[in-house]
């Protein structure tokens, strides 16, 4: 664990030292003493009786999809329900809130964080984007994801827990590589499925064709594992927990998307031009069916069926990109960086989409110039004649580091 994150902690029958020293009831979870100081702290508070606030954020695994119900029968539901026992047992109040959304990857969590986990001032943030971000480019997923991990983490004590899953019987399909090495820079814990899985179970953890989304019994057995290292910190709890630090270390690898601004249909004053004369529209964002469950409202985006359109919008920041929406029903486009000539494809037409809706991002340039104004110009596919009549819908840019 990195120096930041640790701290010295009174344990009853060991004196000062750090929990991993002290021989506790955390053994009884298999696990042994666990480390975590900010999660204690927040265990902590319950166990004296207070109020903690616990959010889950992440993709369609998180929401609970493919379990019923999904909201109490998916891992964080279940582990929602340790977290309510416990308050039981103590006299203390929980808070729980699921944040997971559908599609969603770190890029789109970036501009989540605010109103799906930080509204609800939680004392314990778990994180699931490593499914997800296993498409993002390894550049983008790893800068995406150690700049949530930053807003989560700026000026706070609340303890943040990282969760990897994975597809079907392949441990390697997932971002859990990247995102372990960003929350040990950390001092956080990653609690990673294939750790725990018995590998024999694969076919009774997903149902039919299913390789992404698990069943009741997989979302079960996620749980296992979650709860499993909850216990161990629970059961080792010291008496005291001294201050924090929250001084965030520099970053691993960027800080970049610890500050980000979606710019969006609303935000007229970044055009370069007249939307009016652009071909594009103004147009209420198709968002996930959990967006609003999560806690976020309306993005007004921008749309357009025409090849010949052009909306030009001003930029700044040290990276950006556009987020958009794909399907089967939509038509591709292209994005142009005027100062700098950079081209970038939006794929917005995905023929495997039928009937349903993904998200995605396409950087155009990262490494600009701070402080300085680019002019991005978005256009729709000119020569696609079998996607005549489609559009292309784009929920807003992404500055980051302005």
């Amino acid at each position: 664990m990195k120096q930041w994150a640790r701290v010295v902690l009174a344990c009853g029958m060991c004196g000062a030292v750090l929990l991993g020293g002290c021989a506790t009831k955390g053994e009884r979870s298999g696990l042994g003493a666990i480390d975590n100081p900010r999660l204690q702290q927040a265990m902590m508070k319950l166990r004296q009786g207070e109020t903690i606030s616990v959010v889950s954020i992440g993709g369609s695994i998180t929401s609970g999809h493919q379990a019923a119900p999904p909201d109490s029968a998916g891992w964080s539901g279940l582990v929602n329900l340790w977290w309510q026992a416990k308050a039981k047992e103590t006299g203390g109040k929980i808070n729980c809130h699921n944040s997971g959304v559908s599609g969603t990857d770190s890029v789109f969590a970036s501009i989540r964080v605010k109103d799906h986990a930080l509204a609800y001032n939680p004392d314990v943030v778990f994180v699931e984007f490593a499914m997800n971000d296993q498409w993002l480019s390894a550049r983008v997923r790893q800068r995406s994801y150690e700049g949530v991990l930053r807003q989560l983490l700026n000026d706070s004590e609340r303890a943040v827990v990282l969760l990897a899953v994975n597809e079907k019987g392949d441990p390697g399909k997932s971002a859990r590589a990247d995102q372990e090495k960003i929350g040990d820079h950390y001092g956080l814990p990653t609690l990673a499925w294939a750790d725990w899985v018995n590998p024999a179970d694969w076919d009774r953890h997903f149902s039919g064709s299913e390789t992404i989304h698990p069943n009741n019994e997989g979302h079960a057995d996620i749980a296992r594992g979650v709860i499993r290292y909850l216990d161990a910190a629970w059961n080792s709890l010291p008496s005291k927990i001294l201050p924090i630090d929250t001084t965030l270390p520099e970053p691993l690898v960027s800080a970049e998307f610890q500050n980000v601004r979606l710019i969006g249909g609303n935000d007229v004053g970044y055009l370069a031009s007249d939307i009016a004369s652009s071909g594009w529209t103004a147009k209420k964002a198709i968002l996930p069916d959990e967006w609003k469950k999560s806690g976020g409202g309306d993005i007004i985006g921008w749309t357009t069926n025409d090849p010949n359109a052009d909306i030009a919008i001003k930029v700044t920041g040290k990276s950006v990109g556009v987020l958009f929406v794909e399907s089967d029903q939509f038509r591709n486009g292209e994005a142009w960086l005027e100062e700098i000539d950079a081209w970038w494809s939006i794929n917005s037409y995905v023929s495997y989409r039928n009937g349903y809706y993904g998200y995605a991002y396409a950087e155009i340039a990262d490494n600009l110039e701070a402080g300085k104004e680019y002019t991005l110009h978005l256009y729709a596919e000119e020569d696609d004649e079998e996607r005549e009549g489609a559009s292309i819908d784009v929920i807003g840019v992404i500055c980051t580091g302005y």
